[in-house]
């Protein structure tokens, strides 16, 4: 009667470390692209993005580039089973360069962004076993006016709605999210992308893929992947931009980091600027 206890044993301890595991692989969200995952309720996570941002010519503004430091601040808190809420607050440190014609010296700025606010409410889910799970949630909230002036606030609320798909199979995860907002500020010599006068729908694809381990055990503590997104966005004035995004990302137990660029991919622009290049790296920490 031993060896079935001793199986028994190893069985029930298997599940609970896959269970224990389950909440780090549903955690698959890259940088740029919303996930239908969420902490837990009464658990947080903290997350810190730095990103360079070089833009060319805006065509309103009358510069010839722009570089940003964008610092994003992020805390999600899981509210009850299946929603949370993520208050998101951005500061910037931009530096303007003009045309020699333009007879305008280079000037630097700094300031706040519009603050965020999102729920986000799970509405399907389908776990089929391990760390497969299929699920779907709505988002819903709004970017509030930080107190700035024009060229980094719109001095407006601007509510969002969205929803946002994850798919994670074996060392593959697939998030795809479809968000609206409605403008109800801005101006056009402020936007750099979807804060301006007009609305902006912003739609964006993410695919993750394990590099290690190739598969789990009662020694793993965190996950490596690679990552590859398509970030989209579509302004109500017909100006339309596409962005690949290649990274890596670091998943463990209770923190991760993630590495990540932007490049330009299509745009077809007439009143904001283009990409040139983006680069961010960011920490995650759950507690």
């Amino acid at each position: 009667m031993r060896l079935p206890d001793q199986k028994y044993t190893l069985a029930a301890s298997a599940a609970a470390w896959v269970a224990c595991l389950a909440p780090q692989a549903y955690a698959q969200e890259a940088m740029y692209t919303e996930a239908a995952t969420m902490p837990s309720p009464g658990t947080f996570v903290l997350r810190e993005q730095v990103h360079y941002i070089k833009y060319g010519s805006h065509p309103v503004r009358g510069t010839r580039s722009t570089e940003d430091i964008k610092w994003e601040q992020s805390l999600s808190v899981g509210l009850w089973r299946g929603v949370a809420l993520r208050i998101t607050s951005p500061a910037v440190w931009r530096n303007d360069e003009f045309p020699a014609a333009s007879g305008r010296d280079d000037q630097g700025d700094k300031g706040l962004e519009d603050f965020q606010a999102q729920f986000k409410w799970r509405v399907y889910q389908d776990d089929s076993g391990g760390i497969d799970t299929l699920r779907v949630a709505l988002l819903g909230g709004a970017t509030v006016a930080s107190g700035d002036d024009h060229d980094f606030s719109s001095g407006s609320v601007n509510p969002e709605i969205g929803a946002v798909l994850t798919r994670v199979w074996d060392r593959h995860g697939f998030n795809q999210d479809l968000i609206y907002r409605f403008n109800t500020g801005g101006d056009r010599e402020g936007n750099f992308g979807g804060d301006g006068v007009d609305d902006a729908l912003c739609f964006n694809s993410a695919y993750l893929y394990r590099i290690a381990p190739s598969a789990y055990t009662a020694e793993t503590t965190g996950s490596w992947y690679v990552t590859a997104e398509v970030n989209g966005l579509y302004e109500t004035n017909g100006d339309t931009e596409l962005r690949f995004s290649p990274g890596l990302m670091y998943e463990g137990r209770r923190w991760g980091f993630e590495v990540m660029a932007q490049l330009p991919l299509w745009h077809d622009l007439d009143e904001r600027a283009e990409l040139d290049l983006a680069i961010g790296i960011g920490f995650r920490l759950l507690f």
